[in-house]
């Protein structure tokens, strides 16, 4: 494939190497924030149009009010002074705040309190932005008053206003970054994991102060140089080279941590599951023969439940012997009442045969003889002897009566024997529940004081003890090997083989033209190292993994290794070579904005400094719309290729502000 394919081209051949179809491919992609960015960016720019200083000095040789307006424009512009300390550092402090957003942090503690305002207007793109910090003279406090605007229709709209800090620099990045088409690039290492560089990394590149770690900007971490030249450079598919890239580690590192983490805990688990299997095996062993516990307890349970149906029952019998006992004594008083009336009636019916069997010889009350044929007659004519009185035949009634009630007595005798009986039954039941009772208790208080055993008990709590951590281990494991299916399910089971075919057809994309391109760049760079004055450099070769490779004086070296002096020369001539690649070759995103401090501070001869800036001066002449700014002592060699209108001196003891 072309650098020039398509995004629906890279993504097929993704699908193609990784053997998975095109929207499971589309799928992780955009769960990974991974997108094609295969355009070629138009070049950028960024001017410094005006610095604007005000305040009041104090403790100087100069004190009081001071306010000046520093206009810049397209080429090369020089600040200088006869002697140094003159302000010159301070300017090109305040320039690269501005375009940061952090002025309060750009300038030192004795000038930020003397400011009471500082304004850095500027062009990005060709519209204008002005960032302004307002401030009392004298106010030593970081918190002053901050605004970042943009222009439009001839005034001012504001993007930021608030006070100095991250919410400034923040907006100031934000505005940067949609101007000029740059991304937060993501990065991953394991000191600081996942994180992202902004337009603050991004415009560090575009100052040289002096010697530093990395060719291009401040920081060495996460290839930081590499990528800001190849953004610079503007290759096609580097971003999204960077993005899968950055994916796949993220990926890998979360798998790689998952797995430890996990695998710590799991090993940590079943370590405490092989301990406690040892505790267990031996307590069980230490159990002495008898019963089994587990079983009297089981008896026991069982046993109880019986005392409960035994008292149930004998409290059933005994309400049935009281039931029947109270029917046996109605029945005996019922008896004892029949047989007193069938007594009664007897000797009654006794009393009255005898007193009708009497034959009286005087009449009771006059005492007149009674003639024996008069109860002889009486008895023939059933009448009484005395009165005469007729007598009713009532004998067969009282035998009625007698039969009846004797009938009453043996019947009532019959009940009283049978509930007799059933008493007898009854009772009988309940001393045989209670003493099925006894017996039921004794043998429960048998199995418990089984259980009381000395020593068993705790061996038994002991091992039970065991046998719930087991359990409750057991159930830890079980849960996190879930979890880490859980996790494996949800991390995606083709977002590694897709991001890594992602990494490797992106890389093949843009790699052939960015070997180009680094070469193109070395050998600018080696040409004006050599120009520069960097002695006995013979090549200089910046490979795609962002290493330089130097040959001096015929042994091989580093950037790192190189002195203070061929270190700064060689971190300008690396600024210079890429804003001269991207001009031959038309494309590119390198804003065309280069601040040089005090570049021949560095033991650099007037020669290599003469050259230094004759080279700027074919860069701006070439290029045509970049802007070079350079801080120095006023010299020669300088101020003859520097249009006098450019010139910002301060003669003699003159500062610049």
């Amino acid at each position: 494939m072309s650098t020039q394919a398509t995004a629906a081209e890279w993504i097929e051949a993704i699908a193609g190497k990784a053997f998975l179809p095109v929207p499971v491919v589309q799928e992780v992609l955009d769960r990974h924030a991974v997108e094609p960015q295969s355009t070629l960016p138009r070049r950028k720019s960024l001017r410094i149009r005006s610095v604007t200083l005000e305040g009041v000095k104090e403790g100087t040789v100069a004190d009081g009010p001071f306010g000046r307006t520093f206009t810049f424009g397209p080429g090369l512009w020089a600040i200088v002074s006869d002697q140094n300390f003159r302000g010159k550092s301070t300017l090109l402090g305040v320039i690269q705040g501005g375009i940061r957003g952090d002025i309060h942090e750009r300038v030192k503690p004795d000038v930020w309190r003397w400011l009471s305002k500082a304004e850095v207007v500027f062009e990005a793109n060709g519209i204008g932005h002005r960032l302004l910090v307002t401030k009392d003279a004298g106010d030593p406090d970081k918190g002053a008053a901050g605004s970042f605007s943009r222009e439009q229709d001839g005034g001012w709209f504001t993007l930021y206003e608030g006070t100095v800090g991250k919410p400034l620099e923040r907006a100031v990045e934000d505005a940067m970054l949609a101007e000029f088409g740059f991304a937060r690039f993501h990065a991953h290492n394991e000191k600081d994991g996942s994180h992202t560089h902004g337009w603050p990394v991004i415009a560090s590149a575009l100052f040289v102060d002096g010697p530093g770690k990395a060719v291009f900007g401040e920081l060495l971490v996460d290839a930081i140089p590499l990528r800001l030249l190849q953004m610079f450079m503007g290759l096609p598919w580097v971003s999204t080279y960077t993005a899968a890239a950055t994916a796949l580690r993220r990926l890998r590192a979360t798998k790689a941590e998952r797995p430890t983490a996990s695998r710590g805990l799991g090993n940590r688990l079943r370590t405490s599951l092989d301990a406690v299997d040892a505790s267990l095996s031996s307590a069980r062993g230490r159990v002495r023969p008898g019963p089994d516990r587990a079983v009297l307890r089981a008896t026991m349970l069982e046993q109880d439940r019986r005392l409960l149906a035994l008292r149930e029952g004998i409290e059933e019998t005994r309400q049935e012997a009281v039931r029947v006992d109270r029917q046996l004594q109605g029945a005996t008083t019922l008896l004892l009442e029949t047989r007193r009336a069938l007594q009664q009636l007897r000797d009654e019916r006794a009393a009255g045969v005898v007193l009708r069997t009497l034959r009286p010889v005087c009449c009771p009350s006059c005492d007149a003889g009674i003639d024996h044929n008069r109860h002889s007659r009486a008895d023939e004519g059933s009448t009484c002897a005395l009165c005469g009185t007729r007598q009713a035949p009532d004998e067969d009634e009282d035998a009625l009566r007698l039969e009846e009630l004797q009938r009453d007595v043996d019947d009532v005798e019959v009940n009283v024997a049978e509930l007799s009986a059933q008493a007898t039954k009854a009772q009988a039941s309940q001393r045989g529940a209670e003493a099925e009772l006894s017996k039921a208790i004794e043998a429960s208080r048998a199995t418990e004081a089984a259980l009381r055993a000395e020593g068993s008990a705790d061996l038994e709590m002991e091992i039970r003890g065991l046998e719930a951590q087991r359990e409750q281990l057991l159930a830890l494991i079980a849960a996190e090997e879930e979890e880490e299916e859980k996790e494996e399910a949800a991390t995606g089971a083709h977002d590694e083989a897709v991001l890594q075919a992602a990494e490797e057809v992106t890389k093949d994309l843009y790699d052939g033209l960015a070997r180009e391109i680094l070469a193109d760049v070395s050998r600018e760079i080696t040409t004006l190292s050599r120009s520069f004055g960097v002695q006995n450099i013979e090549s200089m070769d910046w490979g795609t993994g962002g290493a330089m490779r130097i040959v001096q004086g015929k042994a091989p070296t580093s950037f790192g290794r190189l002195s203070p002096g061929e270190n700064l020369r060689v971190r300008i001539a690396a600024a210079l070579a890429v804003i001269e690649v991207a001009r031959q070759r038309m494309y590119g995103r390198h804003p065309g904005l280069l601040v040089l401090d005090s570049p021949g501070a560095q033991e650099m001869a007037p020669a290599d400094f003469a050259a230094l800036l004759s080279r700027v001066h074919e860069a701006i002449q070439s290029a045509g719309d970049i802007q070079i700014i350079v801080g120095a002592r006023a010299d020669p060699t300088l101020l003859d290729v520097v249009p006098c209108d450019h010139v910002t001196h301060a003669h003699g003891e003159r500062f610049l502000f």
